[in-house]
C-alpha cells in the first residue's frame, strides 16, 4: 500500500477502534487471562462454566450458513465452475476445515463484532488453505496471506523472533479491519472490497476507471483484472453456497463447537515453548499449532509474551507455571543468540551456571547446540534451580530413594513443587490414591506428600502432580496423561508410511475425528507422534 493509503486506512481504523473494549470474551471470541499464577475461585468457577458452554455448544458449521448475507450468485458461470472444482477436491476443504477447527469460533466473532458478511470467515481457505505456516512465492503469509509491507501499514510485529502475520489473534484483527476499510472504500460494494483484498485497491479502481472511459459497466464482473482476481471472488462465494446447501453439495467439514475454544494467556516473561506445551499438558505440535508468530522455540527477550491455548488447559497451564522456575520471582535469566564455535560448556562457563541447568531451562534433549539458536541463561544457580537439577543429576533409583528418603519422617511435610519431567494427573471418578500410586509406580506416601493431601481421598477432577522426574518411567507414564484424551480413547504412537487415513482404518474411525483431536494433518505427523485416536467418542 502506498503511504497516502496507509494513512487513510490508520484514520478510519481509529475511527472503528476508539469504542472497542477487550473485555468480553463473548464478544472477542477468545478469553484473555494475566499471569496471576493461582487463579482465583471466582475465575476458577467461570473456566469451568466456559468449559461446559463449550462442549454442549452446537455446531459452529450450521449456525455460519445461517449467518451469510451476500449475493452468491450461483448461476454465473465463474462461480459454477469453482463449486465444480471444489466438489473434486473434497481433500482440500477437510484438510482447512480442520486446520481452521480452532480459529473459526474467533474470528466469526471478530467478524460479527465489526458487522462484517460472515462470508469472510471462508476467505482463509481461498488464501492458505487456513495453514498458519503458509509462504507464497511473493512473500505473503498465515491464513491471511498479509504482505510484509501490508503488514507493517496494519502495524503488525514483525522481527526475526516473531511473525504476526502468521499469529491468528493479531493477523485476523488486521486483516478484517482492512477489510472494512476496503468496504468503505468502494461505498459498501464487497465484490469490489474482496476483490481490492487480493489485488490492491489501486488495481480495482484503475480498472473501474478504464471502464468508465471505455463505456463498459463498472461491477467485478465487468472489470479488467488479473485472472488469479476473477478466480478470487467466485471461489469465495462458491464455499458458501457449498455450505449454504449441504444437501445438494455434500461435502463433510468436522464439526466444530459454537463457543470459545481459544483462550489468551500473558505470563509476562520469555518461555521455552516445549517447557510452555508441558506446563499445559498438551503436544508440542499442538502449542505451536495454536502460537504459529513464534519463530523459535524460544521466545525473544522483546516479546510478545502471550500464549494461546485451548481453555481446557489453562487452569493446568497457571497451576504448573506457579509452581515452576519461571513463576518464581527470585529467578532471573538473560537471552543468548548461540555463536559459531559455541558448546553447552563454553556457554556454561561463560555465565556461570552449568550445562545442566542450560538444558533444562530450554528443555534441550541434545547436549549440542547449534548457530543461531536461541537459549535462555540462567544468571545464577538459586536454590530453585540448584534443588531441581540435583535431582536431575541423580540416576532414576537415587532419585527415587532419595525423594523417599525426605519423607520418611512425615509424609505431608515436604514443601514439594513441580520439577522438569513430572507428571500432571486428573482424578477420574473410581481413582485413589492407591491406584494411582500402583499406575504410576511410586509410593502412595510419596504421592500425599507431594501434593500435600492429609488423607486417603481424592476428589474426581481435581489435579495431582506425579512425581514421575524421579521414577524410572517418566517417558513410559507421561505422554499420555493429555487433557485431550477422553475415557476409552488410545494414544497412538506414529509408525514409519502412517497415513491419518491408515490409523483411522485400523481403528475403526474416520480420518476427520483424528484430525480433529488432534488437529494435524498429514503433512504434521511424523514418526514417533503420539495421537490421540478418539476411539471412546460418539463419531459426529
Amino acid at each position: 500500500m502506498s503511504t497516502k493509503v496507509i494513512a487513510l486506512f490508520l484514520i478510519f481504523f481509529c475511527c472503528i477502534s476508539s469504542s472497542v473494549t477487550f473485555a468480553f470474551p463473548n464478544l472477542e471470541g477468545i478469553h484473555f487471562y494475566q499471569k496471576n499464577a493461582h487463579l482465583s475461585p471466582t475465575h476458577k468457577q467461570k473456566l469451568a462454566e466456559a468449559i461446559t458452554r463449550y462442549r454442549n455448544a452446537d455446531n459452529l458449521w450450521d449456525v455460519l450458513r445461517d449467518e451469510f448475507t451476500l449475493t452468491h450468485f450461483e448461476e454465473t458461470p465463474a462461480v459454477q465452475e469453482k463449486i465444480e472444482w471444489f466438489m473434486n477436491n473434497q481433500d482440500f476443504l477437510l484438510r482447512s476445515a480442520s486446520r481452521a477447527a480452532p480459529y473459526l469460533y474467533y474470528i466469526l466473532q471478530q467478524v460479527k463484532k465489526r458487522h462484517l458478511p460472515a462470508e469472510l470467515v471462508l476467505l482463509p481457505i481461498v488464501e492458505s488453505g487456513y495453514n498458519p505456516f503458509s509462504m507464497s512465492n511473493m512473500g505473503a503469509s498465515g491464513i491471511w496471506q498479509l504482505m510484509p509491507n501490508t503488514a507493517l501499514g496494519l502495524g503488525i510485529k514483525r522481527d526475526g523472533a516473531f511473525d504476526g502475520r502468521r499469529d491468528v489473534i493479531s493477523s485476523t484483527r488486521a486483516a478484517l479491519n482492512y477489510l472494512s476499510y476496503l468496504q468503505s472504500f468502494f461505498d459498501g460494494n464487497w465484490l469490489l472490497a474482496i476483490a481490492a483484498y487480493n489485488t490492491g485497491e489501486g488495481n480495482v479502481l484503475s480498472a473501474i476507471r478504464r471502464n468508465i472511459r471505455d463505456g463498459y459497466d463498472t461491477d467485478f464482473w465487468s472489470l479488467p483484472v488479473a485472472q488469479q482476481t476473477k478466480d478470487y471472488v467466485p471461489s469465495l462465494l462458491a464455499l458458501a453456497i457449498i455450505i449454504s446447501h449441504p444437501d445438494q453439495y455434500p461435502v463433510y467439514f468436522p464439526p466444530v463447537h459454537n463457543a470459545p475454544y481459544l483462550a489468551q494467556v500473558d505470563i509476562g516473561t520469555q518461555i521455552n515453548l516445549k517447557y510452555a506445551a508441558k506446563l499445559a499438558g498438551i503436544s508440542d505440535t499442538k502449542l505451536m499449532q495454536l502460537n504459529p508468530g513464534f519463530m523459535h522455540q524460544t521466545m525473544s527477550t522483546r516479546g510478545p509474551y502471550k500464549l494461546v491455548l485451548p481453555i481446557e488447559n489453562v487452569e493446568q497451564f497457571s497451576e504448573n507455571f506457579a509452581l515452576s522456575p519461571f513463576g518464581q520471582s527470585k529467578v532471573t535469566w538473560r537471552h543468548y543468540r548461540v555463536k559459531p564455535g559455541d558448546t553447552l560448556a563454553l556457554i556454561a562457563k561463560k555465565f556461570n551456571t552449568t550445562t545442566t541447568a542450560i538444558r533444562q531451562l530450554n528443555h534441550l534433549t541434545k547436549s549440542s547446540v547449534t548457530h543461531a539458536m536461541n537459549l535462555l541463561i540462567p544468571n545464577a544457580p538459586t536454590p530453585v534451580f540448584t534443588k531441581h537439577y540435583a535431582l536431575q543429576q541423580m540416576s532414576p533409583t537415587v532419585a527415587r530413594n532419595h525423594m523417599q528418603s525426605i519423607i520418611s519422617k512425615d509424609a505431608v511435610a515436604l514443601n514439594y513443587s513441580l520439577q522438569p519431567g513430572d507428571t500432571i494427573y486428573m482424578v477420574r471418578a473410581k481413582d485413589s490414591l492407591d491406584s494411582i500410586s500402583k499406575r504410576f509406580h511410586i509410593s502412595s506416601k510419596l504421592l500425599r506428600s507431594a501434593n500435600r493431601l492429609t488423607g486417603q481421598k481424592v476428589q474426581p477432577g481435581a489435579q495431582l502432580i506425579i512425581p514421575t522426574h524421579a521414577t524410572e518411567h517418566v517417558q513410559a507414564n507421561a505422554a499420555p496423561e493429555r487433557n485431550a484424551i477422553m475415557p476409552g480413547d488410545t494414544i497412538y504412537m506414529v509408525r514409519r508410511g502412517d497415513t491419518i487415513a491408515k490409523i483411522a482404518h485400523k481403528f475403526h474411525t474416520t480420518a476427520g475425528a483424528i484430525r480433529l483431536a488432534n488437529l494435524t494433518d498429514d503433512g504434521s505427523i511424523q514418526e514417533g507422534d503420539r495421537l490421540v485416536v478418539p476411539t471412546g467418542r460418539l463419531r459426529g
